[in-house]
C-alpha cells in the first residue's frame, strides 16, 4: 500500500509538471510569401539551442510555448491587438498584460539567408493579444519558453518598426523584412482551448514537498 502511494505521487507529479505541451494550438500558417517553407513546429530537435543566424534557412516557424499560463506579474509587450482591453495596461511603447490573465505562449521565428521579405497569416485556436518583439523583452519573457529549449541572450532579433502585424481575433498578418539574424518574437494569446492549464507555482511546491515529506519517511521507517 506504502509502495503505491509512493508510486501514484510521483505519477501525478510527473502528469501534473508535463501538461504545458498536450496540444499545439497554432493551428495553421496560410497565405505564405516569400519564404522557403512554413512549418508549424521548432527548426530543431528538442532540446536545442537557438543560435542568432544560425538557421539561414528562409523558412517561417511557429512552435507553441507555456500554454493556458495565469501571469504572476505583469508581462510587458510591445503591439498589442486591443490597447483598450480589460487586461491590457500601459500605454504605447509600454503596454503590458496584467497579472493574473491567463495566457498561452508561441515563438515566431524567422531567418533569411541574405535581406529578405516575408508575407503570411499565422492561425490559432484563440483569440491573439499582443506581439514582444523587442530584445530585452524577449529576454524577460522568456519564463514562457518551451522547456527545453536556451532561448540565448543574443540582440537585434526583435521585429523592426517597418514591419507590420495585422490583428483579426485569431490571426495575424505579417509582413516583415529581415538580414541577420532574422526576425525572432514571440506570440501571446488568450486561453488555449485544446490545450492543458500549467500548474501554478504553488501547486507544484506543495506537490514536491510531499513528495520528499514521503521519501522521507519511507527511509526514516526502512533504516
Amino acid at each position: 500500500m506504502k509502495k503505491n502511494c509512493f508510486l501514484g505521487m510521483v505519477t501525478a507529479l510527473c502528469l501534473v509538471g508535463g501538461t504545458n505541451a498536450a496540444f499545439a494550438t497554432a493551428v495553421s500558417i496560410t497565405n505564405g510569401t516569400g519564404g522557403a517553407g512554413y512549418t508549424i513546429g521548432t527548426p530543431a530537435a528538442v532540446p536545442f539551442e537557438l543560435i542568432p543566424n544560425g538557421y539561414n534557412d528562409n523558412i517561417l516557424y511557429v512552435w507553441d510555448e507555456v500554454q493556458n499560463f495565469t501571469l504572476q506579474q505583469d508581462l510587458f509587450v510591445d503591439r498589442v491587438a486591443d490597447p483598450a482591453a480589460s487586461y491590457v495596461g500601459g500605454t504605447s511603447g509600454n503596454y503590458f498584460i496584467k497579472a493574473g490573465t491567463v495566457v498561452s505562449s508561441h515563438y515566431v521565428q524567422w531567418d533569411p539567408a541574405g535581406t529578405a521579405r516575408v508575407q503570411a497569416t499565422l492561425n490559432f485556436d484563440s483569440d491573439i493579444f499582443a506581439f514582444i518583439t523587442g530584445d530585452s523583452r524577449l529576454n524577460n519573457s522568456d519564463y514562457l519558453g518551451l522547456p527545453g529549449i536556451d532561448y540565448g541572450n543574443f540582440s537585434l532579433r526583435g521585429l523592426e518598426s517597418g514591419d507590420t502585424t495585422a490583428f483579426n481575433g485569431g490571426s495575424v498578418d505579417i509582413s516583415w523584412s529581415a538580414s541577420t539574424p532574422g526576425d525572432w518574437t514571440r506570440l501571446i494569446t488568450a486561453v488555449s482551448p485544446g490545450a492543458d492549464p500549467v500548474p501554478e507555482p504553488a501547486t507544484m511546491s506543495l506537490l514536491g514537498m510531499g513528495l520528499a515529506g514521503l521519501i522521507y519517511r519511507t527511509r526514516k521507517r526502512s533504516a
